[in-house]
């Protein structure tokens, strides 16, 4: 039985694993001006030493999920259930600014269009990793029967 290609799929999770990575270093390696320049210069006193820290703490995780997009995307057919967690986390990443517009006064640092194209684009990606995952597991006994 031939194994069915998953070359896009290989090539979208590539991307965006390397596309992480470079962020969670980014964020691990990043100083206050550079956050000020990243967050369009917020007032000064916006960026505390506490979000800092926490920056430094999520650029970790963002750097682990880095990894764990790679190895997906050297075997996607074995590695289904990372891909499936990757677009659940892309459709809450796409809810939960909107949520935060509505509840915050987060219109005083971003423009709500910003806000609402990132979480089309997220939503965008999300159909996009659902529509190249693998669609069912072949099934083969074990050992060489």
């Amino acid at each position: 039985m031939s194994k069915p290609p998953y070359r896009a799929l290989q090539v979208v999770l590539g991307f965006l694993a390397l596309l992480l990575a470079i962020g969670g270093l980014l964020m691990i390696l990043s100083n206050k001006p550079l956050i000020m320049r990243m967050f369009m210069h917020p007032a000064e006193s916006e960026i505390s030493t506490l979000l800092l820290a926490a920056l430094k703490e999520m650029g970790g995780m963002v750097l682990m999920l880095s990894v764990m997009l790679f190895f997906a995307s050297r075997n996607p057919e074995r590695n289904v259930a990372i891909i499936d967690a990757l677009i659940v986390g892309l459709c809450i990443l796409a809810l939960t600014p909107l949520v935060s517009l509505y509840t915050l006064d987060v219109r005083s640092l971003y423009p709500t269009y910003l806000i609402w194209g990132r979480a089309l684009v997220r939503l965008a990606l999300a159909g996009v990793l659902y529509y190249l995952r693998p669609r069912e597991a072949h099934w083969q006994p074990a050992g060489h029967f």
